[in-house]
């Protein structure tokens, strides 16, 4: 019996030569996005899609002009191409948490308050997970 799930994660894998071409519409890379499910249904991942200057802004602007003070001189090239390969991409995706329903949830069940930082990240690695497999 085949069983889809496997052979889609079989088909996964990790690009490295990244470029601008995007193989979906913007529009449907978001509809993936959205439609990933959360555990728990706590509903605490966000997800922020950047294409365009944005994406550029992110990558140039933000990413290399911080890691730029803080990345020895002699070693930053390295950093720098690999910073201006993300560049290359059609877009980003960020993920974080949202730090307010996990302090809700915490409030609500007291018992279990120590462990909703830590479901959180394991449901936000699940996001990240399920995002990366639907783009295959």
């Amino acid at each position: 019996m085949l069983n889809k799930f496997i052979e889609m994660m079989k088909k996964r894998r990790t690009i490295y030569n990244i470029n601008n071409s995007l193989p979906i519409s913007e529009e449907r890379l978001i509809t993936l996005v959205k439609e990933t499910p959360s555990s728990f249904n706590s509903q605490t991942s966000r997800v922020v899609i950047l294409f365009g200057d944005e994406h550029k802004k992110l990558w140039h602007n933000i990413t290399k002009e911080t890691l730029k003070e803080i990345v020895a001189k002699k070693i930053f090239t390295t950093t720098e191409k690999k910073i201006d390969s993300f560049a290359a991409g059609a877009g980003t995706v960020l993920f974080f948490e949202e730090q307010n329903i996990i302090e809700q949830l915490q409030q609500k069940f007291p018992l279990y308050a120590d462990n909703f930082p830590v479901w959180s990240e394991q449901s936000s690695g699940m996001a990240q997970y399920a995002v990366w497999a639907s783009l295959a």
